[in-house]
């Protein structure tokens, strides 16, 4: 397969007439996939010495530092379903790296604290996925990756945008 190089002029050429041809290397967010595949693949593998998964990783990561989320804010700041984050606090309490506590001013509300072996098992895999992480950007330079990141993050917040004004259509359309 020959990999295209996503230039900025090709996207406004884009036209969703149905006479074009869709090239979806040629917009972003199917290099973001494309990059998010190959490295969920490699984590999974450095994590697995650690006996851990990419999503239990996630969930350790936000706990370190924001410890005790309900679910609904750990799935959220873990970038997955609420099935998935189920599964994966599930298997982190049976190894006990995490407790669940109801929440004392409103019991309906469970909330995920790291136990001290989640702690150390976090410690233990950051080098591992740090070094993941520097490899991946090894070739940029300080002011690039601000760059990246803020295009990211710029990005992120567009989807946020576009998935609220297409839930607000689904609504409207019901009413």
């Amino acid at each position: 397969m020959t990999s295209r190089v996503f230039r900025a002029n090709e996207m406004s050429k884009v036209k969703l007439d149905s006479n074009e041809t869709y090239i979806s290397e040629t917009y972003p967010t199917t290099m973001i996939r494309a990059i998010y595949v190959r490295n969920y693949s490699s984590l999974k593998e450095v994590l697995r010495r650690f006996d851990i998964t990419p999503v239990q990783w996630r969930v350790l990561t936000n706990l370190q530092e924001f410890d005790g989320q309900n679910l609904n804010a750990l799935a959220e700041r873990s970038y997955t379903d609420r099935t998935n984050l189920s599964r994966a606090v599930s298997a982190l309490e049976k190894a006990g790296l995490v407790k669940k506590n109801r929440e004392i001013t409103d019991q309906r509300n469970i909330l995920v604290h790291l136990t001290e072996k989640g702690k150390k098992k976090f410690r233990t895999a950051c080098p591992a996925v740090k070094k993941l992480d520097n490899e991946s950007i090894k070739d940029f330079s300080p002011a690039e990756i601000a760059t990246l990141m803020d295009f990211l993050n710029r990005l992120k917040e567009s989807s946020y945008r576009t998935r609220r004004l297409d839930q607000l259509v689904r609504v409207e359309s019901r009413i």
